[in-house]
C-alpha cells in the first residue's frame, strides 16, 4: 500500500493563499511555500506540475474566498462590486484586492469567475430600475468603476479615506447615475 500523503493539494493552496495575503503573488514561489509547510518542494512539485498550475488553482479559491467574503458582509446574499463592501474588502485584504483586481489582464483571467456575481447584481439593477439588461449592465460598469477608483487608492494607501465620506460618495453616484433610469410621472 502506498504511503499517504502528508502534504495535500488543499493544504498547499491554503498555505499559497497565506503567502499572497501576506506579500503579494509575488510572494507566492515553490520555496516559499516549502518553508511556510516545513517540508521539501517535492510534495509541491507532486501535486502541481508547476507554478502556473497552482497559481491557476489559487485564482479559483481567491476569486471563492473573496465571493464567500463579500457574502458574509452582505447580509443580504448579494454581491455587488459596486458597494461599500467592495471598498472594506480592498482595505481589509489590500494583498487579494490587488492581485484580483489590479494586476494587467488580471479580468481577463478572472470574468468567467466573476460571472456570477456580475450577473446577480445585473439582474437586482434591471429590477431595481425596471431596465433591459444591456442598460443595467451599462449602469453596473459605471457604478463599478467609481468603486474600483476609491477601493484601489485604499488598497494602494495612495491616501486615506474616511468612511462616512465615501459611503456618502456612492450613495450619490448610483442616486444621480439612477435619476436617467427613475420613471417619469
Amino acid at each position: 500500500m502506498p504511503a499517504r500523503k502528508q502534504i495535500t493539494r488543499e493544504m498547499i493552496l491554503a498555505a499559497a493563499f497565506e503567502l499572497m495575503k501576506e506579500g503579494g503573488i509575488d510572494a507566492v514561489n515553490v520555496t516559499a511555500l516549502a518553508k511556510k509547510l516545513h517540508c521539501s518542494t517535492q510534495p509541491i512539485y507532486l501535486s502541481f506540475s508547476g507554478m502556473d498550475a497552482l497559481r491557476e488553482e489559487l485564482r479559483e479559491l481567491v476569486v471563492q474566498e473573496f465571493a464567500k467574503e463579500m457574502e458574509q458582509m452582505s447580509g443580504d446574499g448579494v454581491i455587488r462590486l459596486y458597494g461599500m463592501r467592495y471598498i472594506l474588502y480592498a482595505m481589509k485584504e489590500k494583498e487579494v484586492f490587488k492581485f484580483l483586481f489590479m494586476r494587467q489582464n488580471s479580468f481577463d483571467e478572472i470574468k468567467q469567475l466573476l460571472q456570477p456575481i456580475t450577473d446577480r447584481a445585473i439582474q437586482d439593477l434591471m429590477k431595481q430600475y425596471d431596465i433591459d439588461g444591456e442598460e443595467a449592465h451599462y449602469l453596473h460598469d459605471q457604478l463599478w468603476m467609481h468603486a474600483h477608483g476609491i477601493a484601489s487608492m485604499a488598497a494602494t494607501e495612495f491616501c486615506q479615506w474616511d468612511l462616512n465620506k465615501v459611503e456618502k460618495m456612492l450613495a450619490e453616484c448610483q442616486t444621480y447615475l439612477g435619476k436617467k433610469y427613475e420613471k417619469k410621472l
